[in-house]
């Protein structure tokens, strides 16, 4: 389930993480240019180009090199290796929708999609082919965003080449001073903008809006969604982008941010040869105030959304507060607050899992947002008919956390859990990933907060952590709910008749009358609670693939063991336990039991230890074990750090022998799934979910989500024992990758897998009872009662399965070049799609089957008229097949990726050795990965078209809303 996100919770995105910081090569504090060195700048603006760390007492990482041009240009570089080669890039630029005027709503973010469409050195339409022609993909490789005070240009180079960094810099260099801004690309771009304004219109940005505004009736970001308005997207022109353009990009609003396998020194050379000559081309306005936030009192908010799946409760305040630098005293506030509010997290996530608990979401969080808002929120998701009962527990569980101290082994309980995230921050540091530590620095500069390195946070917060009392974590408590101030919310599908706010205060004012009881301290409990096995399984086979570094171990229980030790992620271990077929095995009479028993299973825990203790008995542990139900296989996947391999056997072990079915979670889970279906009924997205999928399997009932009165019918012991026969009675296969000793994991499989009673081969070759049949030439029309009008256009085309992996490579690299058609065409050239893809997935477990589908998100009443473009591709590919440079442009995005693939330890262990006892081929399948892609020619992707996009074969599925009614 995924938790829906409150405004409290979307603006923790925007400020706090533990502490991180920025530092130059040498590892000394660095002091550039002064602020007069090239031209005079006012106070706004010296104060963009001012680093975190020189107003601050924290020193930031060493790892990092940071400069600063004359003109006011900032730039970032740190030295990072994994992946191999890569090099993530963004100009960063400290401009968003909260710099526009009223007539200008929305101009940031089209102006940022304008700079993809014309500049200096790229004609309208040439960027993104620039792009792929170098090895890298739209979307996964190079993209951007706007948000309220933040523009930024994203770029993954394929190699760390001098020519690939100049090519990135030329890149951004265009963005900053070489906007072509062209009429004819402004035309073109509104359209998409509008329908990307359409896509993402729904119940719950609704509900955000609303919030926005109840929240911030007096500051300009309610005012200000980076989206825009209809009318002021359709009055947007040339000239007033290319005032907005001027105005706001200037070399001391922009910083440049690498982190990646490249030479530094070359970066910072070339960085000073391209911007070092970029002037401001006008005076720049002053930023527009941030407006006034005052909230006095109990404040009760309601708005009403029929099509949200649940009700969302909250108790919270926002006030402003003065800006202040970062420091040690800041971030340790910041630490202590973070303890705090777990803790309630805790309590919280404990409720959810009680059968008598109105909610079935909860969450509570604190910080301090766009460096001027502090906020605190406690909320909850629940049923429209439960909102009464779920505020009033709300309520009581904030009023307890203030009024009573915290426990001793609440506090116990987060402290070890931080301090292992510390710890294991510092031991996987040397392998962290470069894109996700670009996209820390871009946050830590735009929040004014200092990067520092996982063994500076350690130094720094472990004697902070350890040293805390309960008295100090709950007086922090206390002092962030001081504010004489409550906005009580309630959203969603809860109808409350006349007066709802005032029924929504009086709730929240009858619950502050009743006592809360005074939390009593926890038993400790421990885990593992099964005994070890003495005797360990006979090993009665053994192979190794020197040239792969894996190691296949057969045991005489017909237990299996593959492992592939690795240097890819320092201090990550994966593990992956399968068993049986999956959901191709789920019984007829069961539909939806895979879903389901996913769900009870992973809210469960174990038989003998629930999920919510043994989550206290493993706290301040990284060993995590969750049930996923693959189309072909049941599989108990793991992960874990180098120095607990014995638990993360223990915790499988127990898992395998003692699996948790608990009725309380089953309860919740269905209680979820009445929510999730709901939501689903009133989306376009919801109705391919609902109908869709299983239509495009002939009615399959293993494929899509049943009716909601059929999962209903599924019972506990439905679940139960068809999962357990399947552990009970499959073979075992147990796969590892990871940073871990090879021996060490022989000979813990030995001991806890491999004395286990023998296991027989399954029946029929893991074969399913029956096939799914593609349903060719009929078209399936889904109304979706809602008032958004948005829908989605998909063809189906019938391939095949995935088993003959030549083929399917070469699917998913038509499945590219298809995706790139249909966004020059339907998204570029008609503007009648904002989102447009197109994919082929073979399935493993279905022989023969396979679905190649083209998506596009459109306006209902064009749906004819995609269609129609969507299968003019198919048929243009299959009778004249592709270009050159089309090949090109798809392939070698892929060969790109791949190399990344390689060095993933999950791609080892999901695509090679889970279920390699079954298909040995797939050893080979690593080995050829990229010289089969590397040989792949147009004419196979013509014979490609030509066997599987044949229109007479197509399937349709054409999903609007419920009151369109034209053709």
């Amino acid at each position: 389930m995924i938790r829906k996100i409150s405004l409290f919770c979307l603006l923790v995105i925007q400020i706090f993480f533990s502490p991180f910081g920025l530092q130059n090569h040498t590892g000394q504090r660095c002091f550039f240019f002064s602020h007069d060195t090239a031209y005079a700048q006012t106070e706004e603006q010296h104060a963009l180009t001012v680093w975190p760390h020189e107003k601050s007492d924290l020193d930031p990482d060493p790892a990092i090199l940071y400069g600063r041009l004359p003109n006011g240009l900032r730039y970032v570089l740190m030295k990072n290796q994994e992946p191999k080669d890569r090099v993530s890039m963004h100009l960063n630029i400290q401009v968003g929708s909260m710099h526009e005027e009223e007539a200008e709503r929305g101009i940031a973010h089209f102006l940022e999609h304008m700079l993809f469409n014309g500049s200096t050195h790229f004609p309208p339409g040439e960027l993104v082919k620039f792009f792929q022609s170098i090895g890298m993909q739209f979307g996964n490789d190079v993209n951007a965003h706007t948000s309220f005070y933040e523009t930024v240009y994203d770029v993954l180079l394929p190699d760390s080449k001098k020519e690939s960094l100049e090519k990135g810099l030329l890149v951004f260099q265009d963005y900053a001073e070489g906007a072509l801004l062209l009429h004819s690309e402004v035309e073109k771009e509104r359209k998409v903008i509008l329908a990307e304004k359409r896509t993402r219109d729904s119940a719950d940005y609704r509900t955000y809006e609303a919030s926005l505004e109840f929240e911030f009736p007096d500051a300009r970001i309610s005012k200000r969604l980076p989206i825009g308005t209809e009318k002021t997207i359709l009055a947007t022109t040339r000239e007033s982008l290319k005032k907005f353009y001027d105005v706001w990009y200037r070399p001391e609003n922009m910083t440049i941010v690498m982190a990646g396998d490249f030479q530094t020194e070359l970066a910072e050379t070339l960085i000073h040869e391209k911007f070092s000559a970029f002037k401001p081309r006008i005076e720049q306005s002053h930023i527009p105030p941030f407006g006034k936030i005052s909230h006095l009192g109990i404040k009760p908010f309601y708005h009403y959304e029929k099509e949200t799946g649940n009700t969302d409760i909250s108790i919270g305040y926002v006030k402003k507060i003065l800006e202040e630098p970062d420091s040690f005293e800041l971030q340790k506030r910041l630490l202590i607050d973070y303890l705090g509010f777990q803790i309630v997290q805790n309590r919280l996530d404990t409720m959810v899992r009680k059968p008598d608990t109105p909610f079935t979401e909860a969450s509570a969080s604190s910080g301090i947002a766009f460096r001027k808002i502090q906020y605190a929120d406690i909320s909850a998701q629940c049923s429209p008919e439960k909102w009464e009962e779920s505020l009033t527990l709300l309520e009581k569980t904030l009023r307890t956390a203030v009024q009573y101290k915290f426990t001793e082994s609440e506090l116990s309980r987060v402290k070890k859990e931080y301090l292992s995230s510390l710890d294991k921050a510092v031991k996987g540091a040397k392998t962290r990933d470069s894109q996700k530590l670009s996209y820390l620095l871009v946050h830590h500069i735009n929040n004014d907060r200092v990067f520092q390195s996982p063994e500076q946070e350690k130094k720094l917060f472990s004697p902070v952590i350890q040293s805390l009392t309960t008295s100090q974590v709950h007086k922090a408590f206390q002092k962030i709910w001081a504010p004489d101030s409550r906005l009580i919310s309630v959203t969603g599908n809860a109808e409350i008749a006349a007066k709802a706010e005032d029924k929504i205060q009086h709730a929240f004012q009858t619950s502050l009358l009743t006592e809360v009881p005074k939390p009593i301290e926890e038993e400790k409990i421990v885990f593992p609670y099964l005994k070890d096995p003495v005797e360990k399984g006979k090993i009665i086979h053994q192979n190794k693939f020197n040239d792969l570094g894996i190691i296949c171990t057969d045991f005489q229980n017909n237990v299996r063991l593959n492992l592939k030790k690795t240097d890819f992620k320092a201090n990550e271990v994966l593990i992956a336990l399968s068993f049986g077929k999956g959901r191709c095995s789920e019984p007829a009479k069961i539909p939806g039991a895979s879903i389901l028993g996913e769900a009870v299973v992973n809210g469960s825990g174990l038989n003998r230890l629930q999920k919510d203790d043994l989550e206290k008995a493993l706290a301040g542990k990284n060993t995590h074990i969750q049930l996923n139900i693959e189309e072909n296989r049941f599989v108990l996947m793991g992960n874990s750090v180098s120095d607990e391999i014995r638990l993360l056997f223990q915790l499988l072990y127990a898992y395998a022998m003692d699996m948790g079915f608990d009725k309380d979670s089953y309860k919740l889970s269905m209680e979820r799934f009445v929510q999730t279906y709901t939501t689903l009924e009133h989306t376009p997205e919801g109705g391919m979910e609902l109908s869709g999928k299983r239509f495009l399997a002939g009615g399959d009932h293993r494929f899509g989500l049943p009716e909601l009165e059929t999962l209903k019918q599924i019972s506990l012991s439905d679940i139960q024992s068809w999962i357990l026969d399947a552990l009970q009675s499959s073979p075992l296969e147990i796969s590892v990758v990871g940073d871990f000793d090879p021996q060490e994991v022989i000979e813990l499989t030995a001991q806890y897998f491999g004395s286990l009673p023998s296991r027989k081969e399954l029946s029929n070759d893991g074969v399913p009872s029956s096939l799914p049949v593609f349903p060719i030439a009929q078209t399936h029309k889904i109304k979706v009662p809602t008032k958004i009008n948005k829908g989605i256009v998909t063809v189906a085309y019938p391939t095949t399965d995935f088993w003959n992996i030549s083929n399917t490579r070469r699917l998913s690299v038509l499945g590219e070049i298809y995706s790139e058609r249909m966004r020059i065409i339907i998204r570029e050239k008609l503007g009648a799609s904002y989102s447009t893809y197109a994919y082929n997935h073979s399935s493993r477990a279905y022989k023969g089957y396979g679905l190649f589908q083209a998506v596009a998100q459109i306006n209902p009443d064009e749906k004819i008229r995609v269609e129609s473009e969507i299968k003019k591709i198919a048929t243009d590919i299959a009778a004249k097949g592709i270009t050159d440079d089309e090949l090109r442009r798809a392939l070698d995005p892929i060969i790109t990726s791949i190399k990344d693939f390689k060095r993933s330890n999950r791609y080892w262990l999901n695509s090679v050795l889970v279920d390699l006892k079954n298909h040995p081929q797939q050893l080979e399948w690593s080995r050829t990965m990229l010289s089969d892609y590397q040989s792949i020619t147009r004419e196979e992707m013509k014979a490609l078209g030509n066997t599987y996009l044949q229109n007479q074969n197509a399937a349709v599925i054409q999903i609007e809303p419920q009151q369109a009614q034209k053709e």
